[in-house]
């Protein structure tokens, strides 16, 4: 996982240990009694971070969102009772308040992980990775902070145009709408969603729903 190095706890001011011992609220998404109850676990375990809530479904996520008013949400992507995209879509259409979110991903499915990204996802931690990374990525995008795996981190520079991805062949190209086209044009430039959406006079979050078309084609 992408993250800095935290400063050994000898060398933090009394702020900075103030803060750390501040705990985050979170809510879990996850249908799955075994899942809940080892994640609980965990979050029993690390230091720093408190589930308020634990919803089975997204409807149970919207109330526990509105009502405990937690700072970071964890969904468990591999879930078969949701949608995790129209999850994330749902979050941030009906959110009065910024809370960073954390898909629980399995390590196979980073295709899907990306369109998450798109789809307003903060972080993702894989579900074979260790636990007390599950707590380390919360902790983080709380802070404002986007957390990605390495498998995942290498997509996403290909993605911006940091190190040009491979052209796709005619027919993958020919599967693509006209403003699919422009909008690959323009990405490959090594444009961001925020440029390419000023280019063509469209919303950040229209070119995030084309991008995540593209991601998945």
């Amino acid at each position: 996982m992408l993250l800095h190095k935290a400063l050994p706890e000898t060398e933090r001011t009394d702020d900075e240990n103030t803060s750390a011992r501040k705990e985050v609220k979170v809510a879990v998404l996850a249908s799955r009694a075994l899942t809940r109850i080892a994640l609980r676990t965990v979050m029993a375990q690390s230091s720093g971070v408190e589930i308020v809530a634990e919803a089975t479904t997204p409807f149970q996520l919207q109330h526990a969102v509105a009502v405990k008013r937690p700072q970071a949400l964890l969904l468990d992507d591999a879930d078969p009772a949701w949608d995790t995209a129209e999850v994330l879509r749902g979050l941030r259409e009906n959110a009065g308040r910024r809370v960073g979110v954390v898909i629980l991903a399995d390590a196979g499915a980073l295709d899907d992980a990306l369109t998450y990204l798109c789809d307003g996802a903060d972080g993702v931690v894989l579900n074979d990775d260790a636990p007390a990374e599950v707590a380390t990525a919360i902790r983080a995008v709380a802070a404002g902070h986007a957390v990605v795996p390495p498998p995942l981190a290498r997509r996403l520079v290909d993605l911006v145009g940091v190190r040009r991805p491979a052209m796709p062949d005619q027919d993958q190209m020919a599967a693509l709408t006209a403003r699919e086209q422009e909008i690959f044009d323009l990405v490959i430039k090594g444009m961001s969603n925020q440029e390419v959406a000023q280019t063509l006079v469209l919303s950040e979050r229209t070119i995030k729903f084309h991008v995540s078309n593209l991601l998945r084609k």
